[in-house]
């Protein structure tokens, strides 16, 4: 909302008020009495605050301090009353928020042991939160919370449930394509009936979804916090929607009569800057409390100030407040944020006040004056009378070219840029401007990175931030995501092509722990990344096999780079996880690329997590998935001597001998002689030879 003005002059002034579990036994009269009482008092107490972070947006968008109307192109005259704003606030905040929004939001899920069905979960898992990422276009959205938290000091970003949103539910397309009817069911799984005891019946019509995780940032005057020194505190919040009032009673029938529009509350708008009085709309709150020792199931409440929507506890599982915050500025002992706008908006009016003088002396002095007595010669020969200055008195005609603005004011306005870049943190290199002299590549690379250590605080935030954001989505996920929603992710790989998996929901039961990915070595810009690429290339080229190298460049969404090379690659890792997911996989076919799968299922198995902690039936998928890609290069290069001279090259080709047959699990459980001593069991592969039956031979017969 905005600032209330009523509450100014009325309203309560308590600053402690009763906490919510000593009036949630009582009734709803005595619940809406105190929300009512809640919500003004923290309304009243933000208008002070909420003043400061309008002022701030104001500031943002070049609105100068005299009260003008935001400056446009149209309007630019340069009279007594104009005031000369040249908005360094706004190109210092999108040069920090481009700074942080260069790290991606990206996550590890780790599951908390070692049980290999749960690493395989936390995969699917990451696979779910990168499809909701790129569904709801989470990089426009930390662009977004990194603004708002740079001008207002603090961003809320909610992680909530929407019914109403995702795919028609299967069930109800399954219904329509066999023309049956649904019964309606209610949230303990019993059929609804209707006065007359029959069930009641879905409309198939209407577009039921399986509903799916909402994110949606709210400004800081929509946010009412608990007033406590720390957030980490802070036990509930009251959030404000402005919902029309017609909508509001479509959605709640049975409270139609209680439902009214408001017409006295102002609405801060920020298109145009201003408050408007509220037309048939009504505010509308939303109380969350967390799960607490005296308030273990925790409470939301949706209501207005004539009566209360909806009441439960609170609806997700992680018993927290569904939304994170992001701060600019944290002060000890102070609950809310604060913008750096309050270090740097002197600065940026003392510029503004400079430059308007410079611009008017400019306008005032930049032509040429002729001097005369009045009447000494005909004005309109002149062309110009705005050049002419007239006087009385016996002094010659005389042309006058006052002296231009002196190089101080220029020093200074220039002195007061710097120092505004050097308060918030963003120095010549992120504006485009170098110091003078530097042209080096590796001193700029230098600077850049002594700019990135004066915002290691801001990279925390933004971390931490990120890896909330993805609990919440999970916890979010886990509590809704039901098994017969029949979903299916999309998941986008890194050349922006994705493919499409289901999704089960039961992986989302289970404990993860969440990690913000580190960034790699290389460059973070393109043509950086590219060009150390090259660089290693030509300096080790025998590093990587060609494709892997191709495949390292990104080159991104081209048809034309998508060689036989990177599809191979590509596809030779699916089958990799899905092997190591214990999904089944098709035989190797003919016309695949069979050395560079080789290549790739050979790498997973050399890692020691999968000789001690895949489970032997999967290795055993593995083992006879190489063994019949290998039998193919073999039958390959008997018809093809270039491609026999290529398998000459591969190390350790073959792995598995020909006519080896992968053991049974029984088999695989071998004692090792001198280490039977020890009781140590070794588990191993025995190679055999085929019999005509088709099995091993045994160590005789051999």
């Amino acid at each position: 909302m905005s600032l209330f003005d009523d509450l100014v002059e009325s309203g309560s002034n308590k600053t402690n008020l009763k906490p919510y579990h000593s009036i949630k036994d009582k009734g709803e009269k005595e619940h809406l009495t105190w929300l009512n009482e809640v919500t003004e008092t923290l309304q009243k107490q933000a208008v002070s605050r909420t003043k400061v972070q309008r002022g701030n947006l104001e500031a943002y968008r070049g609105v100068s301090t005299s009260g003008l109307p935001v400056r446009r192109s149209e309007s630019l005259k340069f009279n007594k009353s104009s005031k000369f704003v040249i908005n360094h606030l706004y190109d210092i905040v999108e040069t920090k928020v481009s700074q942080m929004c260069r790290m991606k939001p990206a996550v590890d899920i780790l599951p908390t042991n070692d049980e290999f069905e749960d690493k395989n979960a936390a995969n699917a898992v990451k696979m779910l939160i990168n499809h909701l990422w790129y569904m709801n276009d989470i990089d426009s959205i930390m662009q977004k919370v990194q603004r708002q938290s740079r001008i207002f000091g603090e961003a809320y970003l909610f992680i909530e449930w929407d019914k109403d949103l995702g795919d028609i539910h299967p069930k109800v397309v399954e219904a329509k394509s066999k023309g049956i009817d649904l019964e309606l069911m209610n949230e303990e799984g019993q059929v609804v009936v209707d006065e007359e005891g029959n069930a009641k019946k879905i409309d198939l019509d209407l577009p039921i979804k399986i509903g799916d995780i909402k994110y949606k940032i709210e400004t800081p005057w929509r946010v009412f916090l608990q007033r406590r020194k720390k957030f980490e505190d802070v036990e509930y919040a009251i959030k404000v929607n402005v919902i029309p009032v017609e909508d509001l009673k479509k959605e709640y029938p049975q409270f139609k009569s209680q439902l009214k529009s408001e017409t006295k509350v102002k609405l801060y708008d920020q298109e145009d800057l201003t408050d408007r009085l509220l037309e048939e709309e009504v505010l509308v709150y939303e109380f969350f409390h967390k799960q607490v020792k005296n308030c273990r199931k925790g409470a939301y409440v949706k209501y207005t100030k004539d009566v209360i929507l909806e009441e439960s506890a609170l609806p997700y599982s992680h018993g927290e407040l569904p939304f994170e915050r992001l701060t600019d500025i944290d002060v000890p002992e102070q609950l809310n944020g604060v913008s750096g706008f309050d270090l740097i908006k002197p600065i940026q009016n003392m510029h503004n006040n400079l430059s308007t003088l410079l611009a008017k002396n400019i306008y005032l002095t930049g032509h040429a004056k002729w001097v005369m007595p009045r009447g000494a010669c005909k004005i309109e020969a002149l062309g110009n009378d705005s050049t002419i200055v007239q006087y009385q008195g016996p002094v010659p005609p005389q042309l006058m070219q006052t002296a231009p603005n002196p190089r101080e004011a220029y020093t200074f306005r220039d002195m007061l840029v710097q120092e505004m870049g050097q308060v918030y943190g963003v120095q010549g290199v992120s504006r485009g401007t170098p110091p003078k002299g530097i042209t080096a590549g590796v001193a700029l690379q230098f600077l850049n990175e002594q700019e990135q250590e004066r915002s290691t605080t801001d990279v925390s935030k933004h971390n931490n931030f990120v890896q909330k954001v993805a609990r919440k989505t999970i916890a979010v996920a886990g509590d809704y995501y039901a098994p017969d929603d029949g979903r299916m992710l999309r998941i986008v790989g890194k050349d922006n092509k994705y493919s499409i998996r289901h999704f089960d929901s039961a992986n989302l039961s289970k404990d993860y722990d969440v990690r913000v990915q580190v960034g790699t070595a290389l460059p973070e810009s393109k043509a950086g990344k590219m060009q150390r690429i090259i660089e290693i290339m030509q300096m080790k080229p025998d590093l990587l096999s060609n494709e892997r190298w191709i495949d390292l460049l990104e080159f991104g969404n081209v048809d034309k780079m998508n060689t036989l090379l990177t599809v191979a690659v590509k596809c030779a890792e699916s089958e990799n996880e899905d092997l190591l997911a214990g999904k089944y996989v098709g035989e190797p076919m003919e016309w695949e690329d069979h050395i560079v799968h080789w290549r790739t299922h050979v790498r997973a198995m050399q890692s020691r997590s999968f000789k001690e902690e895949t489970p032997l039936e999967v290795q055993k998928s593995i083992v006879d998935h190489i063994a019949v890609t290998e039998f193919a290069m073999t039958e390959k290069a008997q018809a093809n001597p270039n491609y026999e001279a290529k398998l000459a090259e591969l190390p350790n080709f073959p792995i598995f001998p020909a006519g080896f047959i992968p053991q049974s699990r029984e088999q695989q459980e071998i004692v090792v002689q001198g280490q039977a001593n020890r009781g140590d069991t070794v588990t191993g592969i025995i190679p055999g030879k085929e019999t005509e039956e088709g099995k091993p031979f045994s160590e005789g017969e051999k």
